[in-house]
Parts: structure tokens; sequence; C-alpha cells
């Protein structure tokens, strides 16, 4: 009977381990997060919501809907996504800071993050230095325009 008793707690440690390692995998909601809406020339770039967030400051998107708004392709290689739009192609690194731009690199207003599954990237980046539009995200950062076919000084 003690030798069932040590095998279940075996079992109940081994699993506590495995959840916890796989709850790793993907970053939680930090308590500031906050949906942001996002607009591709005033129009909902998801209408469900969730593909734009708030985290420390700076407002991200999921990289799938921004290539997909941009009739891009991209390619997942590990925590690595690679981007290709027009004749631009980025690589962005999950926990990462830099992204690479064709043969050169910058810093990221902040770390590309997993989220859900999802990869998220800095959106003026990702607008401004890799889909070369232009982007308006309004003062109390709950709303991001993209502009690519209007102005947005309009």
């Amino acid at each position: 009977m003690a030798h069932q008793g040590h095998l279940l707690l075996r079992r109940i440690a081994a699993a506590l381990a495995l959840s916890l390692t796989l709850a790793g995998t993907c970053a939680p909601a930090v308590a500031g997060d906050r949906v942001v809406k996002l607009t591709l020339d005033g129009r909902p770039v998801d209408r469900a919501g969730g593909v734009a967030r708030l985290r420390n400051g700076v407002v991200y998107a999921d990289v799938v809907d921004l290539v997909k708004s941009f009739d891009g392709l991209l390619t997942f290689q590990g925590n690595a996504v690679e981007v290709s739009i027009g004749t631009t192609v980025a690589r962005f690194t999950v926990g990462s800071r830099t992204v690479t731009i064709d043969q050169g690199a910058i810093t990221m207003p902040g770390q590309t993050f997993k989220f859900d599954g999802d990869v998220y990237v800095p959106l003026s980046v990702f607008i401004t230095d890799v889909a070369h539009a232009k982007v308006r995200i309004d003062a109390s950062q709950s709303h991001a325009d993209i502009f690519v076919n209007s102005n947005p000084l309009s």
C-alpha cells in the first residue's frame, strides 16, 4: 500500500512538472495587456478583435494577420518567423528586441512574444520598416490605423 502511495505521488509530481513546462511555452497575458482596435485604410483587420495588443506601452499585432493584410509570405523556423512583403525580408525571433530586415538589423521598442500560440511583433516596426506603409496610434493607445491607400491626415 505504501508503494502505491509513493507511485501516486510521483505521477502527480510528474504531471505538475509537465503542466508547468507546457505553460511556459506561451507568454501569459501581462496584467497591463489590453486589446487594441486595428484598422487598415479604415476597415477592421480582424472583425473578432484581439489581433493587436498593448503591452508595456508598445502596440503589438499578430504577425500572421499583418502578413495576410499585405499579401506577404511567412515561414516559421523554430522560435523565429521570416516575413516577405514585396522585396523586403524580415526575421523576428520570439524573446528578442532585434529584427533583421534585408541585410541590416534594428532594435525594436519591445521584444517579439507569443500569446495563445500566436506571434506578436511591434506594430510600428512592422508597418514602417517591413510593409513600408504608415501607422497612426491614437493617444490612448486603444486604436491603431494602418494607411496604405489613404492619407493618415484626412
